[in-house]
């Protein structure tokens, strides 16, 4: 596996380069930058309205500053929607290491769901970095919580612990899923989503080379649980997905592939913006967790030149999250 002297800095130095870039542009973003327990917070989409293009930087905060995060357009039926595009040379280290939500937080009645490369600091969680091999130093760190609220003191001291980086040189960047920005950086997802799926149906991610995704960006609603579902919908059954890989066994990777996009679960079809009127917040929790993947997953083995590919766009679904 790459380690971190791979690159000319640490993630979260590349990271933190980029907060510093937004905060100097906070007007043109429509982000609101204030210190809590000595922590520079920037909020990109809380109590500030943010932006597509603070959308798009709160991706490539997410994946470490290690991936190309930029703006497309995909047609819908009669509607042109904006789409998210994702290109990385680094595919596991900006997903896996550091954009996986894979930090939850819960200081007192605070949660939020942790990205970025403070979770390579952190190691979290523990099992996927030791899996991973990677690991780097920084004595400043960057972490996006996806929250609707702001962080108390309490929740920084707790960061700045699990992170051993002082509070001065930690950097929040908060932002809704039910904004523009929260909107977009889900979208942004889509590469993540099917390394994900594919580690979890066993396949050795470390041998991906290149990821690249597109997925639509969900139009707003007011209501936060509609934009869960929707966010959702855009990914599992709009977005698509190509990787490079040196895999030994065409055979073998062909089978991971069948079994790697969303129409592989048993739930596929169902649509997760109905549901979320069904279940609540608990729909994460009724479905088959194998339904979170792409819509779409095509395969370039280089060591043969193979390419294997599955799943298809549901306009069915996308339609009844948009209409």
């Amino acid at each position: 596996m790459t380690s971190s002297h791979t690159f000319p800095k640490p993630m979260n130095k590349i990271a933190a380069n980029i907060v510093s870039d937004a905060i100097s542009r906070e007007k043109e973003l429509g982000i609101i930058t204030t210190k809590i327990g000595g922590a520079t917070v920037v909020d990109a989409g809380v109590k500030t309205r943010g932006s597509l293009e603070a959308g798009l930087i709160v991706s490539r905060i997410c994946l470490g500053g290690l991936a190309s995060v930029t703006l497309t357009g995909v047609q819908l039926d009669h509607v042109f929607l904006p789409a998210v595009q994702v290109s990385t040379d680094y595919p596991v280290e900006s997903c896996m290491a550091s954009q996986l939500a894979g930090w939850r937080i819960q200081v007192k009645d605070f949660f939020a769901n942790g990205s970025g490369p403070a979770r390579a600091l952190a190691r979290k969680p523990k099992k996927l970095f030791d899996y991973l091999g990677y690991s780097e130093q920084s004595d400043e760190a960057v972490l996006v919580l996806e929250t609707d609220r702001y962080p108390s003191e309490d929740v920084v001291a707790y960061i700045s612990s699990e992170t051993k980086v002082l509070p001065q040189n930690l950097y929040l960047v908060l932002v809704s899923p039910a904004s523009i920005a929260g909107s977009v950086q889900v979208s942004a997802r889509i590469v993540e989503t099917g390394i994900f799926k594919l580690h979890s149906i066993g396949y050795d991610i470390k041998t991906i080379r290149y990821g690249f995704g597109v997925c639509p960006v969900a139009p707003l609603h007011p209501d936060p649980l509609v934009m869960a579902g929707r966010t959702n919908d855009m990914l599992l059954y709009g977005g698509s997905t190509f990787y490079m890989v040196e895999f030994d066994d065409d055979e073998k990777l062909r089978g991971f592939v069948e079994k790697a996009p969303s129409l592989a679960s048993k739930d596929y079809g169902k649509s997760f913006t109905e549901l979320v009127k069904i279940y609540g917040w608990d729909f994460l929790y009724k479905v088959d967790p194998q339904i979170f993947a792409p819509a779409v997953i095509a395969v370039n083995n280089v060591k043969t030149g193979s390419i294997f590919k599955a799943g298809v766009i549901n306009m069915e679904i996308l339609r009844k999250a948009l209409y």
